[in-house]
């Protein structure tokens, strides 16, 4: 444990993000944090919410349970077994979502413990989860300790900066192939969206552990465990991806891909320094993927450090990360390079 604490230390201070977080321990509360308890008080999550003001904890106990929408500054908590299931309510169109953050009301809400069951979304089955935790423009979101199974989103914030996102596990992990939805694909994502005259920034994902599934025919976007999207100074570090080819399917699967361009014809500001550090990418095709931008450079590259990964990294032609030494470093670090293959249109909710 000690060893451990030491390493989660020294990634945590470079990560920007507080030790006792990045370990997944619970900090301490006053006394005068107000406990609402599902089922025992209230006897849905969304009742509880509805009840709850800001600051207030919801402790979720075993069972399954439909989501909620949150307008407050909350910490929901789920004790062992506390399970989200897919419900007609909160949804986003045809998609069910889990817990859904539709504004600013919702920063700083905290959301640990859950597991999220999105097992069997599929084109012919919208009736599990699609999208686990679903946020618009809220800020200083944690999602810590969580376990996402199946989803096609597990975490998607849009528009929102400091979120730190650890220590959670996603298995199963899937897509919407194009002869219906034609979504998703994304465990954890980072995006700017709707408000394009700033980056969103500081964005941490780490210490989680993705696996996916891509689906028989999914030939037009990839696969990705953190895709970040028009960032500034988003990390990925210390995550683990298991993304593997699927030989009837031509999407890529992606431990990171760093990117300006998405859903056809969207296009946002470049990602600008963006560390991606010690992530473990040799059980997907690629564990970083940087795209030419949508002026054809690398301005997606600007400021990176890049560092400690191991497994494929495709960076744009004759590109090189700033502040660190180079390609050859990268094969020092236990990455091998190469050559970028044409870029793969993204369709993710937001």
């Amino acid at each position: 444990m000690t060893t451990r604490r030491h390493v989660v230390s020294v990634l945590a201070a470079l990560l920007g993000v507080t030790v006792n977080a990045a370990a997944g321990e619970r900090p301490e509360h006053g006394h005068t944090d107000h406990f609402l308890r599902v089922p025992q008080d209230h006897p849905t999550i969304q009742d509880a919410v509805d009840a709850a003001s800001d600051g207030d904890r919801i402790r979720v106990d075993r069972g399954r349970f439909c989501g909620a929408t949150i307008t407050k500054r909350l910490e929901l908590t789920g004790r062992e077994g506390a399970t989200i299931v897919g419900c007609a309510e909160p949804a986003e169109g045809a998609y069910r979502v889990g817990f859904l953050l539709p504004d600013a009301r919702a920063s700083g809400t905290k959301i640990r413990g859950f597991r999220f069951d999105g097992r069997g979304v599929s084109n012919a089955n919208l009736a599990p989860l699609g999208a686990a935790i679903l946020a618009r423009s809220a800020d200083e979101v944690s999602v810590i300790d969580n376990h996402f199974d199946g989803t096609f989103q597990a975490v998607t914030n849009t528009d929102g900066s400091r979120w730190s996102v650890l220590f959670n596990r996603i298995e199963h992990l899937t897509a919407l192939t194009c002869d219906g939805g034609c979504a998703g694909g994304d465990a954890i994502v980072f995006q700017q969206r709707l408000v394009l005259d700033r980056r969103p920034k500081g964005n941490v994902a780490a210490f989680n552990r993705v696996q996916g599934d891509i689906p028989d025919g999914l030939d037009e976007f990839s696969m990705v465990g953190v895709f970040v999207l028009g960032q500034e100074r988003a990390r990925g570090a210390g995550n683990v991806f298991t993304i593997p080819h699927n030989p009837a399917a031509a999407a890529q699967g992606v431990g990171v891909l760093v990117s300006d361009q998405c859903c056809a014809a969207v296009v946002v500001s470049t990602s600008v320094k963006t560390d991606v550090l010690f992530n473990d990418g040799r059980r997907s095709e690629l564990v970083l993927r940087v795209d030419t931008d949508a002026q054809g450079g690398d301005g997606n590259l600007e400021g990176a450090r890049i560092f400690g990964n191991r497994g494929q990294v495709e960076l744009p032609a004759g590109a090189t990360p700033r502040h660190q030494a180079g390609r050859e470093a990268l094969r020092a670090a236990g990455a091998s390079l190469s050559a970028p293959t044409s870029g793969a249109v993204h369709s993710i909710l937001f």
